[in-house]
C-alpha cells in the first residue's frame, strides 16, 4: 500500500503513436529539430528512424569560417571533425570533401556522422592549389582547381568501378584550354559536365564538355540583348558569373549579373541585378544540343554558389 502511493505517475511521452510522431517531425523542416525531438527519449529515437520518408530538410549554408548556418533558424554550428587540422574544407551537397593536415582525404557525412577515405586524391593537393569546387557521387569524384602561380584551372577526376572501391579507380586531367575559362562543374546522370566560358567581342559563349568519356559536347550560348535591367548610360561595373545546377532531371545553367558602383573599390556594395536560368536540352542528341531558357523551376528552390549549388524541394507539397 505504502509503496503503491508513494510511486510516482509514470510519464505519458513514451507512449506517443507513431503516427503522431511522424505528423510533428514531418513539420520539422530543421535538422537540430529532429535531432533534439528524437533525443527526448528512446522510444522516440527508436520510432523516428522507421519513419520513412520524411520531407526533406531544409540546407545548411557552409560559411567561409568553417561553420554552418542553419535554416529557417539562423543558428550557428561547428563540425569538430572538419575542424581538427583541415586544410581544405568543400561541401559537395550532401557531404563535406576534406584534406586533413597530414595529407590524408575524406568525405564526412554530418547526419549521420561517418567518413569515407579518398586516398587516390591525397597527390591532387600537393602545393597547396586553389580549390575552387569538388563533386562527388558513389561511383567518382572530381574537383576543379586552380595553380596559385597560374590562373589555368584543371579539372581532376577519379572513376570507380564499383561504390568507393579504392583498389579499382582511373584518375584523368583535363586543363581548360585557352581562352576559354571553366566556369564550374556537376556530376549528371553519372557524367562530369564542365562549363566553359569563352569571351567574344560582345557576348559570351557557354559550351558544355563531357569529361568522364572522352566526349566533348557544345551548347552555345545566345547574345545577351538590351534586357529590362540593363542601363547603357549608367557607369556601374557589371560582373557575370554562372553556375551548374542539377535540378531533378534537368542540368540547369544560372546566370547572376552584380553591379558594382563605380570607382570598383573593395567596399563597394555589390547588388545582384538579375537571375536567368536555362536548361541543357536534347543532351542526348549528338550536336543538336542546346540552351533553352525556363520559365518555371518546378517547384524547386536553387542555392547556387561558386563552392556548391544545390536544388532541393521548395516544399512538401511540390513534390
Amino acid at each position: 500500500m505504502a509503496a503503491s502511493s508513494s510511486s510516482s505517475p509514470r510519464c505519458p511521452w513514451p507512449d506517443l503513436q507513431p503516427e503522431l510522431l511522424g505528423v510533428v517531425l514531418s513539420r520539422l523542416p530543421s535538422h537540430a529539430d529532429r535531432v533534439r525531438l528524437a533525443a527526448v527519449c528512446r522510444p522516440w529515437r527508436s520510432n523516428a528512424r522507421l519513419l520513412r520518408p520524411l520531407p526533406p530538410l531544409l540546407p545548411w549554408l557552409a560559411l567561409c569560417d568553417g561553420t554552418f548556418l542553419s535554416l529557417p533558424d539562423g543558428a550557428i554550428h561547428r563540425l569538430p571533425a572538419a575542424d581538427d587540422g583541415v586544410s581544405v574544407r568543400a561541401s559537395t551537397g550532401s557531404r563535406l570533401f576534406l584534406v586533413h593536415g597530414d595529407g590524408r582525404c575524406s568525405l564526412m557525412s554530418p547526419s549521420p556522422s561517418a567518413t569515407t577515405p579518398v586516398p587516390e586524391a591525397a597527390s591532387w593537393f600537393q602545393g597547396k592549389p586553389v580549390v575552387r569546387k569538388v563533386v562527388a557521387s558513389d561511383h567518382l569524384i572530381a574537383a576543379l582547381v586552380e595553380s596559385k602561380n597560374s590562373e589555368t584551372a584543371k579539372v581532376i577526376i577519379s572513376t570507380r568501378g564499383q561504390p568507393w572501391d579504392t583498389t579499382r579507380c582511373s584518375t584523368m586531367e583535363w586543363a581548360e584550354p585557352e581562352g576559354g575559362l571553366v566556369s564550374d562543374i556537376a556530376i549528371f546522370k553519372g557524367k562530369i559536365y564542365a562549363l566553359l566560358t569563352t569571351k567574344m567581342k560582345r557576348y559570351r559563349q557557354h559550351e558544355l564538355r563531357i569529361l568522364d568519356d572522352g566526349h566533348e559536347q557544345t551548347i552555345h550560348g545566345t547574345l545577351p540583348g538590351q534586357e529590362a535591367w540593363y542601363d547603357p548610360n549608367s557607369t556601374e561595373f557589371h560582373l557575370q558569373r554562372n553556375y551548374l545546377v542539377v535540378s531533378g532531371d534537368r542540368l540547369l545553367m544560372v546566370e547572376q549579373r552584380i553591379s558594382e558602383p563605380w570607382p570598383r573599390d573593395w567596399g563597394a556594395l555589390k547588388l545582384t541585378r538579375h537571375f536567368k536560368v536555362l536548361e541543357a536540352t536534347d543532351l542526348s542528341s549528338s550536336g543538336c544540343a542546346h540552351w533553352t531558357e525556363v520559365d518555371t523551376l518546378m517547384g524547386r528552390a536553387l542555392f547556387v554558389s561558386q563552392g556548391c549549388s544545390e536544388s532541393l524541394p521548395a516544399s512538401a507539397g511540390d513534390g
